[in-house]
Formats: C-alpha cells, structure tokens, sequence
C-alpha cells in the first residue's frame, strides 16, 4: 500500500515501487487555481523535506486532465482587497522560494496547462516533465495583474519572456524544450512514467552528496562567476570529507553500483 495523505488541497503520496519519491498533487478542482490556503500547504510541504531524510526526490504534479496548475483563482482576484493582495504575494513568494531552495531534487510533472502561478512554480522546479498536451503562459496581464516576469526570465530569453508577459499567449511544450527549459516532452499517458523513471535515477544517487550538491549550485546562481565557482570549491572540500564520496569513487574504480551511508 502506497502512503497517502491528503488536506482536500494538496496530496501527498510515497508509492511502494518509489520508497524515497515524494509524489505532491495539487488537487483544486477543477483547474488546480491557486488559493491562499494552497500556497501555505505547498510551502509547508517543500520546507519540511530538509527534515525528512528518507526523501531524495520531490515530484510536482496537478490531479485531473485540464491544468497543472491554471494560476491564481480568478474569483479571488476578482474580489481583492488591500489584505488579500498581501497576503496572496506573501503565499505566492514564500512558495516559489521553498520549492527553488527546497533540499532535494524537484521535478514538475506538467500535465495540462501551466499557467501564470503553475509556470512560475513549473520554472523553479530543477527539472520540467511535460505532457506534450502542455501549454505554457503567463496570462496575468488579461485578469490584471502583472506578476511573473522576474522568475520566468530565469529560464527563457528575454524577447520570448516579454512576448509571454505582453501577450499572455499559451507556447507549447516542444517550443519550450527547443529553448531548453523543458527536460523532457512525453507523450501524454506516459508523464508520470517519466516523471518517476527520472526521480528514481536522481534518487540512487547519494542523497547527502545530492543535498550539498543542490544547495551550493543555487547559492552559486546569482553570484559572480568566480566567486560562484569558489563556492563551489568549498561544497566540493566539504563533500570530500564524507563517505560518500569516498565510496562513490571507489565503487567507480570497482566498476559497482555504491552503497551509500544511511
């Protein structure tokens, strides 16, 4: 029996044939539309796996056929005041942040559309899986608001970012791999096959080395290119020193499959 737990909103599940794979699925019906309540127990989720050393990986993914996840929910906005605004953005950041800097791997697994909110969660995710049924866009500027740009112009060139954020047009996930910001594009009845045919290979990798190996490449991102590589250099000497890495080059030199540290 898989493990599953569930708020009504978001879901989390550990399949048997997946021990270290967390599966989370937004589950809002019926387009996955952001709520206040929906950001908090997302950000809730991605900060407690630096707790939870039995997860290597993280899978994001939207339950139904019609959104991953179709942004922020258009009732509310409709509706918004001063307070809902701050709080909204506050969600909104804090999310975005605990799934970038979350400990472990993260993959989006993008079933349908991902829009506004649902890309920008999609972009900080280490990896896109996508249904080629996947479309992409950033229509904030049609429900009036203006958010998302920053976060997007991460992974796309700027020309195709301003194109997305003036136009609110939906691109489709092959135009987005050809860019290089999806990993890989599947067909759609095999996402989440691929989806866990990736978190399973990152997932045999040390998971202490992994966790080092995440949290020094995103301190590096937004540094200087030498002082990025510097602090490169000190996660590699802090690496050095644990059993891992020993028993990774030695299981090389071997010719073995590792055995890491529990």
């Amino acid at each position: 029996m898989s493990e599953v737990k569930t708020d009504g909103l978001v879901r989390t599940e550990i399949r048997p044939d997946h021990p270290n794979v967390l599966l989370v699925t937004v589950d809002r019906p019926p387009v996955n539309a952001m709520s206040v309540d929906t950001y908090r127990q997302l950000w809730e989720t991605f900060e407690s796996l630096r707790e939870r050393p039995e997860i290597h990986v993280a899978i994001l993914t939207g339950a139904g056929d019609k959104a991953f996840i179709a942004g922020s929910d258009v009732k509310v906005l409709a509706e918004r005041t001063p307070e809902i605004t701050a709080a909204r953005g506050y969600g909104s950041r804090r999310t975005y942040d605990a799934i970038r800097n979350c400990a472990v791997p993260t993959i989006a697994a993008v079933n349908k559309a991902a829009l506004g909110a649902g890309f920008i969660m999609a972009s900080v995710c280490d990896f896109i899986v996508s249904s080629e049924k996947a479309k992409f866009g950033l229509p904030e500027i049609n429900v009036g608001a203006l958010g998302g740009a920053r976060h997007i112009m991460r992974v796309v060139p700027e020309k195709v970012m301003r194109a997305m954020v003036m136009t609110g047009d939906r691109f489709d996930a092959h135009y987005l791999e050809r860019l290089g910001v999806i990993y890989r594009v599947v067909e759609h009845d095999k996402l989440m096959d691929a989806a866990f045919e990736l978190a399973d290979s990152l997932a045999a990798k040390s998971p202490r080395l992994m966790r080092m190996r995440k949290e020094g490449m995103n301190l590096a991102e937004e540094l200087p290119v030498n002082e990025g590589y510097r602090v490169e250099q000190l996660f590699t000497a802090l690496a050095g020193n644990h059993p891992d890495a020993k028993e990774a080059a030695r299981a090389v030199a071997e010719k073995r499959k590792p055995v890491w540290t529990k």
